[in-house]
């Protein structure tokens, strides 16, 4: 591990920085339901300002003496390789987006002038086109079927069927920034960083379509620092922590367009269970969730008479279904602030249909992706309220992978807390 020189001369602006950077990839190519994003490319900019920890807090020790921050960024197709007419023609469908996240950022390994890292970000995005219905996307650079209307021959010489965008559906959405790279110390208050970077941006059925955008991209971006950046010295112990344990209560609620049969629900959960904080970077527990679900009405979307009439004729979901399950969940901590995730699995469900399928689960004429479905699993990001860090809100995705259930805004609050369990003193 490693610990900063500290001086007198510390102030509060010591560790911040600003950061700019280019970025510049592709979007990964969804076959069944995205046929214009095959050869699409993204190129953007992002905008980022800083803060690397200077050790005070037992956690940045532990954790490497990461950094954190805010980042903007501005994403648009553009393949170099196109001329500017067809690039012109899919961003008249994908359009631009603008990103807001929160970032974290880690070390695997730290040297005087070279580190590598990892980053992990959450926020929401803002997309200029989203879902139009019953518009047909007509793209001037191929060549329509005469056979097939709002069809056109793609480059293979096969019919295909361009829908208008069917990734996005709401203006704003969720977003999910995963990266790793390396940075280079090139002067006492600058660094050059290379990144290799995955994103997200869907909206968690809150709104049909959702398929969403996966984005893989290279960045490369320069770092300033306001102040010359300390000097990291190599320490091998930590201060004992008292591993503390408690027990908890959550509520969940968030709503969601079923995949199923299209219509609008009201979803929450409500859980009980056990934590225990093993380090101060480090909890783990377990907990019963039990999840309510309630029909609300049809989706917009819905058409009664395309519904009878398709190929497979799908049952409608119960108006009330009712779900228990155990849910396993693990936390990385950083003072007030914890990335949470977990696994669940099903001990309950039903009724009726509701016992074999899930509201994330189908796709187009009860058609799934989904490989396991009595495991469902959650990412999300809590903030720990109060004086002794009773209370904690946040938002989590909950998922069956590969399909986004729903996004869950949470409450919770420690009843109870106690020390080691062979004395188990109460504070």
């Amino acid at each position: 591990m490693f610990i900063l020189k500290a001086t007198a001369q510390d102030s509060k602006s010591q560790g911040l920085y600003i950061e700019g950077g280019l970025r510049y990839g592709t979007a990964l190519y969804h076959p069944q339901h995205a046929i214009y994003l095959k050869n699409l490319y993204y190129g953007g900019i992002e905008f980022r300002f800083g803060k690397q920890t200077s050790g005070k807090n037992r956690w940045e020790r532990m954790l490497y003496y990461p950094s954190y921050g805010l980042t903007l960024k501005y994403s648009s197709l553009y393949n170099f390789f196109d001329p500017p007419s067809v690039r012109k023609e899919r961003n008249k469908v994908i359009g631009q987006s603008v990103a807001l996240f929160g970032y974290f950022q880690g070390s695997f390994f730290r040297y005087k002038w070279f580190s590598w890292n990892y980053q992990i970000g959450m926020g929401a995005t803002y997309f200029t086109k989203i879902h139009r219905p019953n518009v047909v996307y007509k793209p001037d650079i191929l060549t329509p079927d005469p056979n097939n209307p709002n069809h056109y021959i793609n480059e293979e010489g096969e019919s295909e069927a361009y829908p208008d965008n069917c990734l996005i559906s709401l203006y704003v959405t969720p977003y999910i920034n995963l990266q790793m790279g390396f940075d280079f110390q090139v002067a006492p208050q600058l660094d050059l960083c290379f990144n290799a970077n995955f994103s997200h941006a869907s909206n968690a059925s809150m709104n049909m379509p959702n398929f969403g955008i996966n984005e893989l991209q290279g960045i490369a971006s320069v770092r300033y620092y306001f102040h010359p950046k300390k000097e990291f010295l190599k320490v091998d112990t930590f201060p004992k922590h008292k591993p503390q344990n408690s027990l908890f209560f959550t509520v969940d609620p968030g709503w969601l367009i079923a995949r199923y049969d299209d219509n609008y629900y009201f979803k929450t959960g409500v859980s009980i269970g056990y934590m225990r904080d093993f380090l101060p970077v480090l909890r783990a527990g377990a907990s019963f969730e039990a999840f309510y679900v309630r029909y609300l009405a049809h989706s917009k979307d819905y058409n009664k008479e395309e519904w009878e009439k398709s190929d497979s004729p799908r049952i409608p979901m119960p108006k009330n279904i009712f779900t228990g399950a155990v849910y396993a969940f693990g936390e990385l901590a950083f003072g007030r602030y914890a990335l949470h995730v977990g696994v669940g699995v099903y001990v309950f469900k039903g009724p009726g249909q509701a016992k074999h399928k899930d509201l994330a689960q189908n796709w187009d004429n009860g058609g799934t992706l989904k490989r396991y479905p009595h495991v469902y699993e959650k990412v999300g990001f809590r903030v720990y309220l109060g004086k002794n860090l009773n209370h904690f809100v946040g938002a989590s995705l909950r998922a069956h992978a590969p399909v986004a259930d729903y996004l869950a805004f949470d409450y919770g609050f420690k009843f109870y807390k106690f020390g080691n369990w062979k004395n188990c003193p109460k504070y």
